[in-house]
């Protein structure tokens, strides 16, 4: 049974699941500064999951990341103070064009 925990971890990990409200929807993936996200747009409102691997990332060092993750996939611009979220789901609000 130890031998299977580590394998379903790393499954865990690579995890790509939207909210209810983006599934469906599909991801656009974007790069950026070495962190990896899926983003899906749902009208005004955007969704970036970190879909790689780092060990303890701080949330400040990802906030940034994930919402011009977010301007890049969707191009439209990000409402900063609606950015909110955790290391690995980060959800905004847009302003398009």
């Amino acid at each position: 049974m130890r031998f299977l925990v580590f394998p379903l971890t790393l499954l865990l990990v690579a995890c790509d699941s939207p909210s209810p409200a983006m599934m469906g929807i599909t991801p656009t993936y974007v790069t950026v500064d070495g962190a990896d996200f899926s983003v899906r747009r749902n009208g005004n409102r955007a969704e970036a999951i970190r879909t790689n691997a780092t060990p303890f990332p701080s949330i400040g060092a990802i906030v940034h990341r994930a919402g011009n993750a977010m301007e890049q996939a969707t191009g439209c611009a990000v409402i900063t103070d609606t950015l909110r979220g955790d290391q690995n789901v980060m959800r905004a609000d847009l302003i398009c064009p």
